[in-house]
């Protein structure tokens, strides 16, 4: 067995959905939900501190309209989905690692139930910086509102794997590729007749 998955607690480094252990002596949430990962041509400390200014978390989250830093450990997020949807809720560190993790909950009474955690890893060959998100997410108007959101893209699993696709992109580039409002390509051809 490698060195970096010796003494870990088992039952909290095997994750649920694919019994992989995790590295680094890494443990999740005992009930996540998801979980992704981008690496990020970027050093850890560049990608950490731009992560930990939560306000720049605006700048790349689909949907997320602000992130107000009420003090260094607490936080109030706003959103609002493309269906109508619009949320406010409080969250507040928990943990935190200067470049390698960073841990929250949502205050007791939010709107939005959320938990998690961000990782901050070196990439294999010293090409950047692996983050890693694990996330559990309650989105308010129950299970309805969580159908209507998973049909339009707009579930959390969608947003949190699109948000780190866009992370990706700003930080190595310094803008968001996207296609929306512009012509999808297509020409238009006239039916042909014989």
């Amino acid at each position: 067995m490698n060195n970096q998955y010796r003494n870990l607690n088992q039952q909290n480094a095997v994750h649920a959905k694919n019994k992989r252990p995790l590295p680094y002596g890494r443990t999740y949430h005992s009930d996540d939900v998801s979980r992704f990962a981008v690496t990020i041509g970027k050093p850890i400390e560049e990608v950490f501190n731009f992560w930990r200014n939560f306000q720049n978390l605006s700048f790349f989250m689909k949907d997320l309209k602000e992130v107000e830093v009420l003090s260094p450990t607490l936080t109030r997020w706003v959103m609002e989905l493309k269906n109508g949807v619009k949320a406010t809720w409080d969250a507040e560190v928990t943990a935190e690692r200067k470049n390698e993790m960073i841990s929250w909950k949502s205050l007791p009474g939010s709107e939005v139930e959320t938990d998690g955690s961000v990782w901050f890893s070196p990439a294999p060959q010293g090409k950047g910086c692996v983050v890693s998100l694990v996330m559990n997410y309650s989105a308010p108007g129950g299970k309805v509102t969580e159908f209507i959101t998973k049909l339009t893209g707009e579930d959390g699993d969608t947003l949190m794997q699109v948000n780190l696709r866009r992370l990706k992109a700003f930080l190595e580039t310094g803008e968001i590729p996207t296609t929306e409002g512009q012509p999808n390509g297509r020409e238009v051809i006239p039916e042909l007749k014989h």
